[in-house]
């Protein structure tokens, strides 16, 4: 058995151990009755709000564009682009898609959130993200790998403590989310072995066609949602179609750089990442089309121009 075999089945078990802990450790708190217990007792505490609100963006999609695009230009490109499309799968576009089938509404302790709130969109999201990068790193910093994990729990627990989620949301958000980062993990290599056998425009093709079914199956079900559906699906289109030219053409690869090349890289990489960003969504039009087309354009930029770039500074 070789040892990429053997990583996703540590990880599956690593995953599913947390699940069982979450599943069991949410399960006695609904039956206790601790459902909106937690809401009721720091709702008038403002120093407490201010501080879990802090702890909470750290499930924000701004940050985790800079987690994703650090990795992708200073560590490496292939684990970043697994990860990405682990959250906008499995943290983001199915989070969407089970809120407005259950369509439960949010506890009376939310303040400025107003959509579903089963599951959590930020529990969802931190259990596709920072345990997958808990695993990568755990063998060259045990401390950072459960810190990660920490962190995961932590932005689940803001959620409850700011008032904008109970304990079934978070719940629910933790144990999809881990479910489906278990099923990305074991589909993953299979779908890399089988995509390695495709010319470049079938998986050109795949890669375009597969989010935009995505997109309009949410669409046609949900046509009045509030779920950002064509910023996932975009973002899923621009990554993999970027990651395909840039592989073929470009051919960045971070993990020959030096220490000091990968900072700089990433410094610049970041700056023009925010640059993009605040550019592209300066134009003023709400609507999903114009999300899907909007991060298109912004994910494959990210993971094109910016590599090309970073291969001209190195020459």
């Amino acid at each position: 058995m070789s040892e990429e075999e053997v990583m996703p089945k540590k990880l599956v078990i690593f995953i599913l151990i947390n699940a069982g802990a979450t599943f069991i450790i949410g399960l006695i708190l609904l039956i206790l009755g601790y459902n909106i217990y937690f809401n009721e007792l720091f709702y008038n505490n403002e120093e407490v709000y201010i501080v879990f609100s802090i702890i909470t963006n750290l499930g924000d999609i701004m940050i985790y564009i800079i987690i994703i695009t650090s990795l992708w230009y200073a560590y490496d490109k292939k684990f970043a682009k697994n990860l990405a499309f682990s959250l906008l799968l499995g943290g983001a576009y199915a989070n969407g898609i089970l809120k407005d089938i259950f369509q439960d509404p949010r506890p009376w302790t939310r303040r400025e959130a107003s959509d579903y709130g089963f599951p959590s969109g930020h529990s969802q999201s931190a259990a596709t993200v920072y345990p997958y990068i808990a695993y990568e790193v755990r063998k060259k910093n045990k401390i950072l790998a459960w810190i990660l994990i920490g962190i995961t729990y932590l932005v689940a627990i803001s959620r409850i403590i700011i008032g904008v989620h109970d304990i079934h949301d978070i719940w629910g958000g933790l144990l999809f989310g881990m479910f489906f980062l278990t099923i990305f993990i074991i589909m993953e290599p299979k779908i890399s072995e089988i995509a390695k056998t495709l010319s470049f425009p079938i998986k050109a093709i795949i890669i375009v066609v597969i989010p935009l079914i995505l997109f309009l199956i949410a669409m046609v079900l949900f046509p009045n949602s509030d779920v950002d559906y064509g910023v996932f699906c975009g973002a899923m289109i621009g990554l993999g179609l970027g990651y395909l030219v840039e592989c073929e053409k470009i051919q960045y690869d971070p993990t020959i750089l030096s220490n000091k090349q990968k900072i700089i890289n990433l410094i610049i990489g970041l700056i023009l990442t925010f640059a993009l960003y605040f550019a592209i969504s300066f134009i003023p039009l709400e609507s999903q089309i114009w999300d899907l087309i909007q991060f298109i354009i912004f994910s494959f930029l990210l993971t094109t121009l910016i590599p090309w770039i970073f291969t001209k500074i190195q020459k």
